[in-house]
């Protein structure tokens, strides 16, 4: 399937689109209700993945672009969770427009 901005964005918000990030300590709560075909030996590799990941991501990045995905008064407050814990120190810009907050 090819994609344009717009059907990009479409498929980004259906069936409850494209959620705000998560902190590594949330995401490690989020993964325990996850089941893997290794059982849960697979757990503590996808836990720091995603830690190094988030940490790497968060901590270079200047803009965040969360708009039109529609975000409610929920996700902002999860989203203002991970910018009050100091993850992106470089963040200059914020689009949240076109949600429902």
């Amino acid at each position: 399937k090819e994609y344009d901005c717009d059907s990009l964005r479409n498929d980004c918000v259906q069936d409850g689109g494209r959620r705000p990030p998560l902190l590594p300590s949330a995401f490690a709560i989020e993964l325990e209700k996850k089941s893997f075909t290794n059982g849960k030996e697979d757990y503590p590799l996808v836990k720091g993945l995603y830690k190094d990941a988030f940490e790497e991501r968060f901590g270079k990045a200047t803009k965040l672009i969360y708009g039109m995905l529609g975000w409610g008064d929920a996700e902002a407050a999860q989203l203002a969770e991970v910018l009050a814990s100091g993850a992106a120190p470089r963040l200059e810009t914020l689009y949240l427009h076109r949600n429902e907050i």
